[in-house]
């Protein structure tokens, strides 16, 4: 007789419509989803070609499936149309249970021994977790790759080194600053010192959210790369604990020159060469 993985893989293949129409409806009731037409078929068509590989899957050894062969909306539409991981996830989940549901009351099931039932069941769950993994993969990689984007496009606008006149600039920093944002905005200074000449950099600190040491030392690093350019520096807004905190770190604060806010450093400055 016919191994029960072997008959369950034909009947995958050669009802895979059947079963989708049953089991989807069931599924989105359950979880009190509604779906325009193009997500339902979008659902559809992946649950089809699923069940398919499902199929192909019960006629493999577990170590030989591969997560990527039987993957869920890998191409990310549904993430696109703005649905949410954890529908796609429960959507996959529900409907698995349903499937097992049916095969339980088919007469493939019926007719195997327990221990075969056991073990083909074990393979269907297994095949919809590589699936699931898969979409949570292809999510979490696309997700991270808009954060980085995301990142790259305000560390560039977000800290613009502002001309005042032909010789002079202000950079102010605003937000929050991890390392990768500073180099950022590091190289973007230098950058903007040499391309423009600048005799004089106002570097301000009052839009600062929150800083740390690697925030302190990186900014005295910068600070006497620009005074190797020939540019002078001076620094605006620093709050009492940022001072605090620089002294802490040993700071050498002989070599920099501060002032409580810009408008006082720009009026103090620009007055004393009249």
């Amino acid at each position: 007789m016919e191994k029960l993985n072997a008959r369950l893989a034909k009947y995958f293949k050669n009802n895979q419509t059947k079963l989708v129409n049953e089991l989807l409806p069931q599924t989105l009731d359950e979880l009190d989803i509604v779906y325009n037409d193009n997500d339902l078929n979008y659902h559809f068509e992946m649950l089809r070609l699923l069940l398919d590989r499902v199929g192909e899957s019960l006629l493999q050894p577990p170590e030989e499936m591969s997560a990527a062969e039987i993957g869920y909306d890998t191409d990310n539409y549904l993430y696109s149309q703005g649905v949410l991981l954890k529908q796609t996830v429960d959507v996959l989940s529900v409907f698995r249970l349903s499937l097992i549901k049916h095969m339980r009351r088919s007469d493939l099931i019926q007719e195997a021994e327990v221990e075969e039932g056991f073990l083909v069941t074990e393979q269907v769950v297994t095949a919809f977790d590589a699936a699931i993994r898969a979409t949570t993969d292809s999510y979490n990689r696309t997700k991270e790759s808009e954060h980085e984007e995301m990142e790259k496009h305000l560390n560039t606008v977000s800290s613009p080194v502002v001309l005042i006149d032909e010789f002079q600039a202000v950079l102010p920093l605003v937000g929050e600053f991890s390392p990768e944002r500073f180099d950022v905005v590091k190289d973007h200074t230098l950058h903007k010192v040499k391309e423009h000449g600048l005799r004089l950099l106002f570097i301000d600190f009052s839009g600062i959210a929150t800083f740390d040491e690697v925030f302190i030392n990186d900014l005295f690093n910068l600070t006497k790369t620009i005074k190797l350019l020939g540019t002078r520096t001076v620094l605006t807004g620093i709050r009492t604990e940022m001072a605090v905190a620089a002294i802490q770190s040993e700071m050498n604060f002989e070599e920099l020159e501060t002032f409580s806010d810009l408008k006082q450093a720009l009026i103090t400055i620009n007055d004393s060469k009249v």
